[in-house]
């Protein structure tokens, strides 16, 4: 049965308030930031309260993602099937990355990326109220 295309697009405007939000910070904070230093990459830190709510619906509750990628890769103590999710349009979007091993262990981890102005971002959850954020000039 084909997604609701109405489901979709609410999703997709979740993920584009989570980077509106994150441009305008990332906006502020690189102002202070060397444009060589940007060419090697750098990494800064967000905090926000607000911010983490936008990130649980955008990005972690959001369901509607599409499959980027799925692999199984062989290790020395067995197989694991390692798959990547994608819901945004254009210069954002968020990631889900999904590891399941033959044991049954299972790990999450979400990022979410965008570009402005030359700039290439990825932001990561740290904790309840901060998140890393690797920007790169391209």
């Amino acid at each position: 049965m084909p997604i609701d295309q109405r489901y979709r697009e609410e999703a997709i405007e979740k993920v584009k308030r989570v980077g509106k939000v994150l441009r305008e910070r990332i906006e502020k904070a690189i102002k202070d930031i060397d444009e060589e230093d940007l060419e090697y990459g750098v990494s800064i830190e967000i905090i926000g309260n607000d911010l983490k709510s936008l990130w649980e619906e955008g990005v972690e509750r959001n369901n509607y993602m599409e499959v980027v990628s799925a692999e199984v890769m062989e290790h020395h103590d067995g197989a694991y099937l390692k798959a990547t999710f994608r819901n945004g349009a254009g210069d954002c979007y968020a990631d889900r990355y999904i590891s399941v091993w033959s044991s049954g262990k299972t790990d999450i981890s979400h990022a979410f990326s965008l570009s402005f102005n030359n700039v290439v971002a990825k932001v990561q959850p740290i904790d309840q109220h901060s998140f890393r954020v690797f920007l790169k000039s391209e």
